[in-house]
């Protein structure tokens, strides 16, 4: 029994770095990929923002023209 526990000590001693740099490396990916999905999100909520900013632009630009053509057609004396 206690060859067995000696035999487990020397194993996880002589592997204990690679496990903390598993561990590590586990932990820096999981970070980075927080990051990433919070950068999407902001893009995805950026384009949806500038989508509706085209439509109010489009929007002013039509009433815009509609006016224009009210009075081109409609000319005061």
């Amino acid at each position: 029994m206690e060859f067995l526990l000696a035999f487990g000590l020397t194993g996880l001693a002589a592997s204990g770095g690679w496990i903390a740099w598993a561990a590590a490396r586990g932990w820096s990916r999981r970070r980075d990929r927080r990051h990433e999905l919070r950068l999407a999100r902001a893009r995805a909520t950026a384009e949806i923002r500038r989508a509706e900013l085209a439509a109010q632009v489009r929007e002013i630009e039509l009433a815009n023209e509609t006016y224009q053509d009210f009075v081109r057609r409609h000319p005061e004396r």
